[in-house]
Order: C-alpha cells, then structure tokens, then sequence
C-alpha cells in the first residue's frame, strides 16, 4: 500500500511538472503587442415608403421619405493588448472607448386624406434634426481566423417623428455588427509591420408589401485601425 501511494504520489508530482514546464513554455512563446486602436463607421438608413393607415378617424396614405445617419469616430485611440499564441490571437480589453456619435436626420412627407373626410393632402418637409454625444463604447471580437466584428449596439435617435416611420419600419435598425473586417493577425504580430486597418462594408434592402409599400436600404460601413 505505502509503494503504491508513493508511486502515485511521485507520477502525480511530474504530471504536475511537466503541466507547469508547458504553461510556462506557452507563456514564453506568446507574443503580445500593445497597439493603439481608431474606429471610424457610418452607417445609415435611407426609405421611401407609402402606408395606408388612419388619422383621426380619416383615412390617409403617408408617402414618407427619410434618412437617419450615424457617423463614428475615436476622439482618442484606445490602446489594446494584442497577444499572439499557437496560431491565434486574442484582444484585451475589446472594446472601443472615446467615440464620438453624430446623429442625424432629414426627410419630407405628405399625408393625403380620404373620402369621406374632406379630401385634401398635406405636404411637410422636416427640419433637419442632430444630436452629438461623446464618450461612446462599442465592444469587437474576433469572429474567425483574420476577421473581428462588433457587438450589437444602440445606437442613439434623433429628436422629432417627422418623416413618418411604421412600426416595421422603426424596427429597422441598422449597425456595426451586419459588416465584418479582414485583416492580417500575423501582421499584428509582426515587429516589422507598424499598423494595419480592417474594413468592412455592408448593405441590405427591405421590401415592403400589403399595407405599406416601397423600400428601406442599411448601410453599414466601418475601419479599424491598429497602430503601434
């Protein structure tokens, strides 16, 4: 009993070295690389649309043309550790911090009143509307080999309901995460290699049937840029 206790005893004892000995080799073979990282994006979304619905008691059809653009940009660069080991690279922190958001908004409608109320249409060309914040964060992450995409964010709205939105409409929120970026991790680990930007674009268009008709258009496009 005491021989088989001190075997185990010493198989374990090495099992713990050479599991120490590989942590410390992985350790020494990682290679990390502070860079500092700028996001720039635009994104928008663009409509024109004509919708049946009721006002007042009256029936009307809305045609509504709109725009809604978010534009994104680092007051400052955020610095991230990039460490390279056994093929693959991870980020930490991975986030984007010290983003300034430019809202903004435009458009025109006109609502034309049915029989039996009195029939008659009203035009309504909307006033620009913006909102600027600071300070904003969007989280990334690496999404494959050589690829890093976003988490989903909110994003601000603009103040005002004019142009007219549906509820499918509204629903339409376009953003960071509908595009991915390609870019080099073995150039991120490269001494040599002083920086590299990742861009990714996107586009999408709904069509809209039944009570409301026409089309919504998202377009997403954004650059990250690493920089040591």
């Amino acid at each position: 009993m005491k021989l088989f206790c001190g075997f185990t005893c010493v198989l374990a004892f090495l099992c713990l070295l050479t599991a120490l000995a590989a942590s410390a080799r992985d350790a020494a073979l990682a290679k990390r690389t502070l860079v500092k990282v700028s996001l720039r994006a635009t994104i928008t979304k663009t409509w024109n649309t004509v919708t049946e619905t009721t006002l007042g008691g009256c029936d009307v059809s809305i045609h509504s043309v709109g725009s809604r653009k978010v534009v994104l940009k680092s007051l400052r660069p955020t610095k991230v550790v990039v460490t390279a080991r056994g093929g693959r690279v991870s980020y930490s922190p991975t986030e984007i911090r010290f983003v300034r958001v430019d809202v903004s908004g435009s458009g025109n409608e006109s609502t034309k009143f049915k029989a039996p109320c009195m029939e008659h249409t009203v035009r309504n060309d909307c006033p620009r509307a913006r909102r600027v914040l600071k300070g904003g964060t969007f989280r990334f992450f690496r999404s494959k080999r050589n690829e890093i995409s976003f988490r989903p964010a909110r994003l601000p709205e603009v103040p005002g309901t004019c142009p007219w939105q549906s509820a499918q409409l509204k629903a339409i929120k376009p953003g960071l995460e509908q595009a991915e970026g390609a870019l080099s991790e073995a150039a991120l680990a490269d001494p040599h290699v002083h920086g590299q930007t990742a861009l990714a674009s996107s586009e999408i268009e709904t069509d809209f049937d039944a009570e409301e008709v026409g089309r919504a258009t998202e377009r997403v496009g954004w650059s990250l840029t690493f920089a040591r």
